[in-house]
Formats: C-alpha cells, structure tokens, sequence
C-alpha cells in the first residue's frame, strides 16, 4: 500500500493529551532526527497524540517509531527480529518428496550427520498419504523479501524432541547467494529455474566444487526435472496435511539452529497440485539418492505465491540447548548487528512510506483464549447488517468454523484472550464474517483492550475494563461494566479432557486479513497452533449476560463456546490496507 500523502495536514503542531512517554534510552538520537525529518518531507505531518491526522500519516509516524524501538531491542538480544519472505509464483515452486524406505533410515540419518537432539520423524505430507513415513524433500523456487532469487532445498523431518515433526534443511543453495546460519555466507551456486512457454517447469543444477573457498561450475550434474503442467481442467488439486503444515513452524538447519515461521492461507489451503509421475522426468544424482525410493512419491507444484513472516535464527536468542556454544558464540553478535541494523532500515522505510509495519505478538495460553459464537438467524441478517453499518465493498458472508460444520452460517463471534509482546493485557473483540470480493473476511465491529491502545477507527484509546481470569478451573470473563456489560463463568475443560472440534481452514483464513468498521485492514500471519482441537464447552453450562449492542440479533446464550489453551504466535502487517 502507498500512503496518500496528498492529505497531509499543515505543518504545525496540534493540540491534543501529553503523549505516553516512550523509552529513549532505547533510541539513537541520529536516527531520531532522521525518522522526524522523513515523515516531515513525506507527509508534512507532526505526530500529535489525538490522532487526527490522516490514517496514513499516523500510521508511519507511530508504527516507524515504534520499529525503531524493536530494531534496538533486537540489537540488544530482548526481542526477536521479524521480517516477510515470499515465494513467487513465477516460476512455480515445486516440491519432490521420495520416501526414506524404514530400511534405509538409519544410514540416511547417519549419512547427513544429525546434530546431538533430533531423530528422523515420520510424517504425512499429503491428506491423501496413508500412513506417516520418513522423507526427504526437494523444494526448488524463487524468493523475495529477506533474500532474493532462486533456491533449493534439500529437507528431512525431525524430532527435536517436543514430539511434532519439523522440516530440517540438510542442503541449501542459493543461485544469488545469501545468508544462513550454516555459512554464514553462502556464495552463489548458480541454477536454472523456470517455466517455458509450454506449460513446462525446467530445473537444471549443476554441481559446484570449492576453489579457494568460491563454490564453481562443474558440468557434473547434480538434479534435473521437467515438470509438465497438466491443462487446467485436469489439474489435481491437493490438500496439505495439518502436520506438514505445522512442521514449517521451526526450520532447522543443519546445525541446529531454527528459523521460526508464520504462514498464512497462501501456504495452509493454497492451489497446491499434484503432477503424474507419467508427466516428470528427473535425474537425481545427489548424494542422498542411494537412500531414497527409486521415485518420488509425488510431485508438487505452488501455483500462487507463498507469504511468510520469518524470525529467523530463533533459538539463537531464545535458547533451548540444540545449539553448541561455540555456534551460539559466533551467531548472537552477527544476530544482533545484522538484524538490528535491517530493521533500522526498515523502520526509515514505514517512516517514509514504503514499507510496511511487522508487529509480533502472543496470544498466551494462561488463561485459556474463550470464544463465544452466536448464529444469526435470517430474519435478523437485514437489522443486524444495518446495525453493523459495513465499510464499503463488504457484504456479510457466511463459513464454516468447524472442519465437521456441513454447511457455512451466519455468526457473531467474541472473542477474548490475553495478549503479550507490543502489546500487554487483554483483549477482546466482537466480529463477524464478510466477503470483500475477493474471498470470506473478518469484520471487527467492536474491539476492547485492558490497556491504552491504538487502531484506525478510535485511534488512541484509554485501557476498558475488560478482564479474563481464571480460579481453578472457572473462567471467568467481563466486557464492560453495567447492564451494557457481556459477562460469563463457566468451568474449562482441561485440554484433550472432553470434546473437542477442529477449526475449519476457511475461518482460520478469514481470520488472517481482519477489517475495521472503516475499511481498513490488518493482515495477520500465525503459527500452526490455530489449527490445534478446540475444546468445547457445553453452552448450558455458561452462566452468561450480554448486555452488548450485538444482543437484540442473536440468542441469549451462545450456540457453541470454545476454549482455547494454546500459546500463538501472531505476526501482523497493522493498517496493511487503507481504502483509498
């Protein structure tokens, strides 16, 4: 999105509350000056706290300051750098996974040299893989964001010890060069990548031997496949596993050191196909090639881009002993120089502009997340669309929130949570579902915070009484106070204790780009706990009073609560699109 700096306000000081006090201790000077003068030639526009100057101007002023506190934290080892890589969709990503037959594993596993913590994994790729089994994948695309160009991936799946499958990247070139945890520089080790006129996705590597230190050519092959699209009507349309999606949480590298990953719909439910074997030619002579099954078993093509958030090099701050000293010796000062300074340049960019904000934030587990859903009868939808006043360009939609619902609905749905990272306390939110044309959204039409918080339609507002607290087993929750208040207690399950139900991907994906009541819009990047069971709680077991304006168009009682005692990760792009 670029800011429409044709609104800016005059150039003078307005009035308005003292603003809260930042953490200077936390700021370059220089970079002050620098941040003041941009959004001065930019916008024209002096940060004031009442928040009246257009969204965009407010936007870059407060999220580039509030980057720049993050870049300094970052350099000082006290948060997590954060950053966005995509997948292009041209040339196409593919992926070939052969099986690791159980009668090769052990030499496969001894032949990549597994660091001290991690054991092969067994893994479903596929909805329709029938049983889990060892693999290694080959992923080859194209990237921009934090690397640019084209890279291949040798990958196994491992057990770091918590239980869940995670991808491990045992071989990485890059055809531009980057940085990873292993080199840390990797040098360029040119290959060919691409989509001919015909529908065909050609791959070419070479090998490289090591001269001086600088990988060169050889003409020794080392991979090469064709890969014929099948027309559109006969494409083979498939399903990534839940596991496999949660395997892309923590990428490990050889060496033990993780990157930590949030995705979205483009990678959990993208146009992903499965090309007939009848259709590929390949020639692998890669040295994990002795211990594969002699064809792969499918063949995988993206065909739209794949958006990330990525932390990388993760537990090199947040440590967890998979890493030996002597690496964690070498990386924390590379960490902490090389991503700070990025993100100082990056926060010079939202000052200006082009770029966009990254907050990280964790939905805590203690006390369960709750979330009350109400159906909408359609006898109240025209009141209740009237009620909700939507932003141009929405209509109200319905989804299906649970994997076994047979058939979308209509609902209003509250959720509430508590909150860490840039921001502190809890949270809650009334919404309901709409499509922007383009596919099933979340409407925000009521949010609250425990804490003085900021978004596009209030700007700056002061903290609300809303509490979440548990006693034991009871939840305990208050929106508000007075009979306008939402109030409910109930007992929690304990988790996997009783029923439970799966989110449905489509309201996970409606969730990922959240619209406020004047259009504008975050999009949101989480980790694979979203798509862990739901407990259920029997909604005649709540003790609930609503007395919010969303009352007169659904039932007293909610018709399905759900709880919640995952720690999420949420990565969002705040303001991420402004109408206009």
């Amino acid at each position: 999105m670029t800011p429409n700096t044709s609104a800016a306000l005059p150039c003078k000081q307005r009035g308005g509350a003292a603003p809260r006090q930042r953490k200077p201790r936390l700021r370059n000077p220089l970079l002050i000056g620098v941040a003041v003068l941009a959004v001065l030639l930019a916008a024209c526009t002096v940060p004031t706290p009442d928040g009246t100057e257009p969204l965009p101007q407010l936007k870059r002023a407060h999220f580039g300051l509030q980057a720049q506190d993050q870049a300094a934290l970052v350099g000082n080892g006290q948060a997590q750098p954060v950053v966005e890589f995509t997948v292009e969709d041209t040339p196409p990503s593919i992926f070939v996974n052969w099986v690791v037959p159980d009668a090769q594993a052990a030499a496969f596993a001894a032949a990549i040299d597994l660091p001290p913590g991690f054991s092969l994994a067994k893994v479903r790729i596929l909805d329709s893989d029938p049983t889990p089994q060892y693999w290694l994948s080959l992923n080859v695309y194209r990237v921009s964001g934090i690397t640019t160009g084209k890279r291949a991936e040798w990958s196994t799946y491992v057990d770091d010890g918590s239980g869940t499958p995670r991808f491990m990247i045992i071989r990485a070139r890059a055809a531009e060069g980057s940085l990873d945890p292993i080199g840390p520089l990797a040098l360029p080790e040119p290959f060919s990548h691409a989509l001919g006129p015909d529908d065909v996705i050609t791959t070419s590597m070479k090998r490289t031997d090591l001269v001086g230190g600088i990988p060169v050519l050889t003409g020794e092959n080392l991979f090469n496949s064709t890969v014929a699209l099948p027309a559109p009507a006969e494409r083979d349309y498939v399903v990534p596993t839940r596991e496999w999606v949660a395997a892309n949480d923590y990428i490990y590298w050889i060496n033990g050191v993780n990157d930590r990953v949030f995705q979205n719909a483009t990678a959990h439910s993208a146009p992903l196909i499965s090309v007939d074997l009848d259709d590929v030619t390949l020639q692998d002579d890669s040295e994990f090639a002795p211990y594969l099954a002699p064809e792969p078993a499918h063949v995988l093509v993206y065909l739209d881009k794949i958006q990330f958030a990525i932390s990388p090099w993760w537990n090199v701050t947040e440590t967890d002993g998979l890493v030996d000293a002597a690496t964690l010796g070498e990386l924390e000062p590379l960490k902490a120089s090389l991503y700070s300074g990025l993100l100082n340049s990056e926060a010079l960019s939202i000052l200006n502009g082009t770029a966009e904000p990254v907050l990280h934030t964790t939905v805590e587990g203690s006390p369960q997340s709750a979330f009350w859903h109400w159906r909408i009868p359609a006898g109240n939808l025209a009141a209740f669309e009237a009620a909700a006043a939507l932003p141009t360009g929405l209509t109200l939609a319905p989804t299906r929130l649970a994997e076994s619902d047979p058939a979308p609905e209509h609902w209003l749905t509250l959720e509430v949570r508590r909150v860490s990272g840039t921001e502190n306390g809890v949270r809650a939110d009334w919404s309901t579902y709409v499509d922007d044309g383009a596919g099933v959204r979340t409407l925000v039409l009521e949010s609250r915070a425990s804490f003085a918080a900021l978004d596009p339609v209030n700007r700056f507002t002061d903290p609300y009484p809303v509490s979440h607290t548990s006693t034991g087993a009871t939840l305990d929750t208050a929106v508000g106070v007075g009979p306008d208040a939402f109030t409910s207690s109930f007992v929690a399950p304990a988790p996997g204790s009783g029923p439970t139900e799966l989110a449905a991907r489509e309201w996970v994906a409606a969730n990922e780009l959240r619209y406020w009541a004047n259009g504008v819009a975050d999009r949101v990047f989480h980790d694979s706990t979203v798509f862990e069971p739901m407990d259920l709680v029997d909604p005649a077991g709540v003790a609930m009073a609503n007395g919010s304006q969303w009352a007169p168009y659904v039932a007293a009682n909610a018709d399905r609560v759900w709880v919640s005692g995952q720690r999420t990760g949420l990565v969002t792009n705040p303001w991420w699109h402004i109408p206009g």
